[in-house]
């Protein structure tokens, strides 16, 4: 069994954040390139509910998520 020093242990910490990082900066660039998305949603469903206004649609699309 091979002994880690705090050192070796502290290197291996920082790899790992930055990996945690990078994924995160991923998985917030997919979310934003989703936005456009559920913009166009939020005004269709306002538009197809017509006089039950844009409360109605966010709400609707609230359930639905």
């Amino acid at each position: 069994m091979s002994e880690r020093t705090a050192e070796q242990i502290r290197i291996e910490m920082a790899e790992e954040r930055r990996r945690l990082d990078d994924d995160l900066e991923e998985l917030q660039a997919e979310l934003r390139s989703f936005v456009p998305i559920v913009i166009a949603g939020v005004v269709a469903l306002a538009l197809f509910t017509g006089g039950k206004g844009l409360k109605t649609g966010l709400r609707v699309i609230w359930r639905l998520l």
